[in-house]
């Protein structure tokens, strides 16, 4: 399949064979953003990329190259010599960096990294070393600070200085000598207030922070509720470390939204599907289903069991689908909305018991009308009274206990600290199937023998 910017390729490439490609490259992509330039490169050759980079230049080159997924940063990254790898690695931004760096084979890196000015290779050792999930993994060290005993003219001098290579100049940190988090100003803030004022007249010393080992999604909900652009991430002694910027949590928040649907369908752990070949999405998808399968068996083994009430009153076997896809439906759509609940603090641990009393209602209501239309389908189809009363008390029953189990289960993982999608649709399923079955068979037993 041809990708976004397959018209353009053979012009770009016809510019890139001519004497004075670096000079048209430039011409071409003048005042485009860096995504409409990737959109316009990503179908040629990883040769061809590294040469409109070459062209372009810092610092639109660089945001070029930070556009493209790890996989093919690192195939144009090696096409690159070691002089240009270690230019690249200097210009990009610390969080970008990082995370390359991780994903460049081990002996790469030590051939890279002593070509990297120092400064910035302290910050990739640095950043690298903070544990995958936590507010350090995702953070920028390229934030805007200021001291507070400067006036606000002076302010206003330094922010121009360092306005070319930061993350952000809206919030701009007040720190001290030890790098202390002490307060907070706004390029608003600078901008409005007397030039005579000092920073410390005018920062807000009630500054929302993150600690280092935050994990990223409280980051992430942090930085939601306060509604903030960037938050400071900050070590044991308060000291500031780095900012986390609304960018960075977006992929944060899509990344953590994918895993968790890919939980509850149970199918695995993410995993790139259209670079994936097939042997690899069975291989994500076989251990859930054989999982599922084996407590499936549970239900086979119950049929088996109830055997003879099967053959004595056949009409049994007719309505038990209906039974288990309405429990396994409602079981699903109760542990949805509780997980997802959970995930947006929405739904809180010690809300257990009103959850239970709101799902006890609902399963109420809607297992009510389900009986009654159960029990009436089966009176139609077989002129049986008793069988449309245990159809319909089995009915109410397998809802009631589907939406239970829904809401409990999750907010059970939850409490023995593993992930609530965990106890995805299909598991809910089977459990509610299992027990649906015994349920059936035993109102039956009571309504018939």
């Amino acid at each position: 399949m041809k990708k976004r910017g397959a018209l353009i390729t053979p012009q770009i490439q016809t510019i890139l064979n001519s004497s004075e490609r670096d000079e048209k490259i430039k011409a071409l992509f003048a005042d485009m953003h860096s995504y409409d330039i990737f959109v316009l490169c990503e179908n040629l050759e990883d040769e061809q990329v590294a040469e409109c980079i070459k062209a372009l230049g810092i610092p639109t080159g660089i945001d070029l190259f930070q556009q493209f997924d790890d996989e093919r940063k690192k195939q144009i990254f090696y096409c690159f010599n070691k002089e240009w790898m270690a230019d690249i690695l200097e210009e990009m931004a610390p969080d970008e960096r990082a995370d390359f760096v991780l994903f460049l084979p081990e002996e790469r890196t030590e051939e890279i990294l002593p070509l990297v000015a120092r400064a910035q290779r302290l910050d990739i050792k640095k950043l690298i070393n903070y544990e995958e999930g936590t507010a350090g993994s995702i953070m920028t060290t390229d934030y805007a600070y200021l001291s507070k005993d400067i006036s606000v003219k002076e302010a206003v001098e330094k922010i121009k200085l360092q306005a070319f290579d930061r993350e952000t100049i809206y919030y701009i940190y007040v720190i001290d000598q030890d790098r202390k988090l002490l307060g907070l100003v706004t390029l608003r803030d600078i901008i409005v207030s007397p030039s005579h004022k000092k920073v410390s007249e005018i920062m807000n010393t009630n500054v929302i922070s993150t600690h280092v080992y935050d994990d990223k999604e409280d980051v992430a909900r942090k930085l939601s509720d306060y509604d903030f652009l960037a938050i400071p991430v900050v070590d044991r002694e308060n000291r500031l470390v780095g900012i986390v910027t609304v960018d960075d949590l977006m992929d944060v928040v899509e990344e953590e939204a994918t895993e968790d649907i890919y939980k509850l369908a149970a199918a695995g752990e993410y995993i790139d599907y259209m670079k994936s070949n097939p042997f690899k999405v069975a291989q994500q998808r076989t251990m859930w289903l054989l999982i599922l399968i084996f407590v499936g068996f549970f239900s086979a083994w119950v049929l088996e069991k109830n055997e003879d009430a099967l053959q004595s009153a056949v009409a049994l076997s007719f309505f038990i689908p209906l039974l288990l896809g309405a429990g396994g439906n409602a079981g699903t759509q109760s542990s949805t909305v509780v997980i997802r609940g959970l995930a947006t603090e929405d739904i809180k641990m010690e809300d257990f018991l009103k959850v239970l009393r709101k799902e006890v209602a609902v399963g109420a209501i809607v297992g009510t009308i389900m009986a009654a239309l159960g029990s009436v389908m089966a009176l139609l189809l077989n002129r049986n009274h008793e069988l449309g009363i245990v159809v319909g008390l089995s009915m109410i029953a397998s809802v009631l206990l589907a939406v239970s189990l829904g809401a409990l289960l999750p907010i059970l993982f939850k409490k023995l600290k593993l992930d609530p999608a965990l106890m995805s649709g299909p598991f809910i399923t089977c459990i509610v199937d299992i027990v649906s079955l015994i349920i059936y068979f035993k109102i039956a037993a009571i309504i018939f023998w």
